[in-house]
């Protein structure tokens, strides 16, 4: 290099986020191009902790192969579901302070299993015989003729028996809620399957042969004793939405209980619309126990309420039950009772002639809940105390609403729903989108989407699978698990990309790929820490960012762990010149544990795209090492951007800079004026 060419520099300090959208030139300092498997703390980008394998005790039935395959005209049928897996996580709190405990609960198809984290046992000391008893099992003497029990939760809980509807398929909705002290499993039927269409009734309607029973005349109906059905569309009211168990089936009729005096009046017609469906089922939490129906039939405050139906989802608010009804309808249970809705007074509509349909609702401050459509959003204000109407009857029509925030955007994803302080996060069709409050708490939504800086990234997402991406706030950031575009990616693997918004630095923190999908995230106590934990459909539950080494194989042996791949892409570096210089070398400030390897690549643009190779570094000296690099580059380019990758351990990539020779200084007299 010439003396009289100056020395350029151009680099980062430290970083905070990335921006794979934006012009990576116009850039502003410490924002990265790409960033994935990366934490950004404290400025340093450093590679992602591994997965862990947990309740590997846990044996559902096994995951689906998945190969690729070409079909011909004629060719063999192939499966495109398998029957086995997880359909839905939760953290079922007990509500027993003497005997606290915290139990991941997994929703399988035939039964839900259970996995304890660290310090969830149970403890009952009692004077006995000097031994210490250890599930019933082991003896240890411990003297002094003390007994100290130790009862572990079964590791599965049982579905009730009697009848298919209780088992869980892969074309169900599934969810699960924590309310009244109960863990509530919700399954919804696809209508689309064979044997859970919707039919009608014939010529004869419904009738009463006996006091206290209903019969349903459908011809050829297919249901057996014990299954539960919902019957709707008649102008009797117990027969309007009601849902109630089959006590006796013919081909051509079966029969209901109904209280005594139920009149069949205006029922004994053609068309009403009947409809087989799954009982939610609930866990009160005794180790002793598994999960059992909720009750069918009338409730005992009259025909004219309903009891919990099936549904594919509810909300827990303001200790009420808040379910759909419906594609634009919410019914909302009674303070304190799971078992009691007033569909006339404790409900309400959104949506009505937009072609919109209630995807989620959401709590929100001072009695108020969010009512996320898919084009729109409401919020509502529901009264807690029941106003006495002019008529003499108790209505909260008087003090409850519901507003239009806005229908310019909506929730594509029931899950992806998080609360953050005064901020709520969601996906929408356009977008990640965030909710803010203003002095009032009244919600102001921003016509920029939140995701707008990776939006070229969320464009991959499979449309036909957005609606089952999930999202969760977890250690002041944002995780949102999506479907990405993938020729193997489907509702049984999950979602198979996690975006992170870290809300500290205001910024997206990086694109996670664990190699498994999501089905779930779960907050759990692990090790007197609160974790994220994720399960999927292949029956997996994983805890996040806990192994040093990589990712724990998800089949194999547990032994088998690969390094998590990091990467990040600075920002386009031009020195705040346009013109051509000769980039000489790279510069980076890196802490490498043992066994540690990083590689780095520089990107020259115009006029022609080279990508240049060079050293990179593998740290064998057996122990963390903080290094200089500076390694050599020698090319001529208009600008330059560096790719870092962590081949091994968790390498920390603390400063990127980069040096040019730039154009030599122009020839200059030097006078001395009198």
């Amino acid at each position: 290099m010439p003396l009289d060419s100056p020395v350029l520099r151009d680099g980062d300090a430290g970083f905070v986020g990335y921006a794979s959208r934006l012009n990576p030139l116009t850039l502003p300092a410490g924002m990265l191009q790409l960033s994935e498997n990366m934490r950004l703390d404290r400025g340093g980008a450093v590679t992602r902790k591994g997965r862990k394998r947990l309740a590997d005790e846990i044996v559902t039935n096994d995951p689906p192969l998945t190969i690729p395959f070409v079909l011909t005209d004629p060719g063999p049928v192939i499966r495109s579901t398998y029957d086995g897996g997880i359909f839905a996580a939760a953290v079922m709190r007990s509500p027993d302070d003497a005997n606290s405990m915290e139990v991941i609960v997994l929703a399988g198809p035939d039964r839900a299993y259970t996995y304890l984290t660290d310090d969830s046992l149970q403890f009952s000391a009692a004077w006995a015989s000097g031994v210490l008893a250890v599930d019933g099992t082991d003896n240890l003497d411990v003297g002094g003729g003390e007994e100290l029990i130790i009862s572990r939760l079964p590791s599965s809980l049982a579905y009730p028996t009697g009848s298919t509807d209780e088992t869980v398929e892969p074309t169900d909705t599934v969810s699960m809620v924590q309310a009244f002290d109960r863990l509530y499993l919700l399954r919804e039927a696809d209508t689309s399957q064979p044997g859970w269409e919707t039919q009608y009734t014939n010529a004869s309607g419904i009738t009463s042969p006996s006091t206290g029973v209903a019969r349903v005349n459908v011809t050829a109906h297919g249901y057996a004793v014990d299954n539960r059905v919902r019957i709707e569309g008649s102008v009797a009211a117990a027969f309007d939405g009601q849902e109630y168990q089959i006590t006796a089936v013919t081909t051509d009729t079966f029969d209901i209980s109904v209280p005594t005096g139920t009149s069949v009046t205006g029922a004994n017609v053609a068309n009403i619309k009947v409809r087989r469906v799954k009982p939610p089922l609930y866990w009160s939490g005794d180790p002793a126990t598994g999960f059992v129906r909720t009750t069918a039939g009338i409730p005992d405050v009259g025909i004219t309420y309903r009891r919990l139906r099936s549904t594919p989802w509810a909300s827990y608010i303001n200790n009420r039950l808040i379910v759909p009804d419906g594609k634009q309808n919410v019914m909302i249970s009674d303070v304190l009772d799971p078992d009691t809705f007033d569909p006339y007074w404790n409900s309400f509509r959104a949506g009505v002639g937009g072609n919109d349909k209630i995807v989620a609702v959401h709590p929100w401050v001072e009695g108020t809940f969010l009512v996320f459509c898919r084009k729109s959003i409401w919020l509502a204000t529901v009264a807690q105390v029941a106003a006495v109407g002019g008529n003499g009857f108790d209505i909260d029509t008087a003090v409850s609403k519901l507003e239009l925030l806005t229908d310019e955007i909506g929730c594509a994803a029931r899950k992806s729903i998080a609360t953050a302080g005064n901020f709520i996060y969601f996906l929408s069709d356009s977008g990640v989108y965030r909710l803010d409050t203003q002095l009032d708490l009244k919600l102001r939504g921003n016509t920029r989407p939140l995701s707008d800086p990776i939006s070229d990234q969320l464009a991959a997402l499979k449309a036909d699978l957005v609606e089952y991406a999930v999202g969760l706030f977890h250690d002041n950031r944002y995780y949102l698990a999506v479907p990405l575009t993938d020729p193997l990616a489907s509702r049984a693997s999950g979602s198979n990309g996690v975006f992170i918004y870290n809300q500290l630095n205001e910024a997206w923190e990086t694109k996670d790929i664990y190699g498994v999908g999501v089905q779930d995230f779960i907050v759990s106590d692990i090790s007197d820490r609160r974790r994220l934990l994720i399960s999927n459909r292949a029956g997996k539950l994983m805890l996040t960012d806990e192994i040093e080494a990589g990712d724990q194989s998800p089949t194999t042996s547990p032994d088998v762990i690969a390094a998590v791949p990091g990467k990040v892409t600075t920002r386009r570096y031009g020195m705040g010149s346009m013109s051509a210089k000769r980039f000489t070398r790279v510069l980076a400030d890196a802490v490498l544990p043992d066994t540690g390897a990083i590689t780095v690549t520089a990107n020259l643009r115009n006029p022609d795209k080279t990508e240049v190779l060079v050293p990179g570094l593998d740290n064998t000296t057996g122990s963390e090492n903080d290094y200089s690099l500076k390694l050599p580059i020698r090319h001529r380019a208009h600008f330059a951007e560096i790719t870092i990758e962590t081949t091994a351990a968790r390498p920390e990539i603390r400063t990127v800079s980069i040096e040019a020779a730039g154009p030599s200084l122009p020839p200059s007299d030097t006078k001395i004026a009198a």
